[in-house]
């Protein structure tokens, strides 16, 4: 049997639910079969609005010098968006997705075994994530009445 390949994981939580979801998740990939021939070594890292609140920052450079130089995957979360604007508050996972440059969110979906009702489910979604209201990147012009308008690119 060849030697179970180690892969390290940055582990994201965010705020809120992600507090919960990505223990869940460790567990998860914890409990993966020994014939998969998998490791997992974990690295906590920090980012979102309660990480802003600490530091200063949603997205440390440490986060993203971390992913970037020693993850090879990471799990990410939640993070919570103020009710209000807040000055110098950005999404980290906005900010995350354009650091790494990633482009697709890709969502592979598969029926397990004995979760059918006979007509088997193997399919992948992929939703480019670059552009638009994905990332928040409204434009503002006049319109002709001379009132200001908020529009995204289509």
């Amino acid at each position: 049997m060849a030697a179970a390949r180690t892969l390290r994981i940055g582990l994201i939580p965010g705020d809120g639910i992600g507090r919960e979801v990505i223990p869940a998740g460790r567990r998860l990939l914890e409990s993966l079969p020994s014939s998969l021939n998998l490791k997992f070594n974990f690295v906590d890292l920090e980012a979102g609005y309660d990480t802003f609140q600490k530091t200063g920052t949603a997205l440390p450079d440490k986060t993203v010098e971390t992913l970037k130089k020693e993850c090879d995957g990471a799990l990410f979360g939640a993070v919570s968006s103020p009710s209000t604007k807040v000055a110098g508050y950005s999404s980290p996972i906005v900010a995350l997705r354009k650091k790494l440059d990633l482009f697709a969110n890709v969502r592979p979906v598969k029926t397990t075994v004995g979760s059918s009702n006979g007509n088997p489910i193997d399919l992948v979604i992929v939703r480019e994530n670059t552009e638009d209201l994905y990332v928040k990147e409204e434009r503002t012009t006049e319109g002709p009445d001379g009132k200001p308008y908020l529009h995204h690119r289509w």
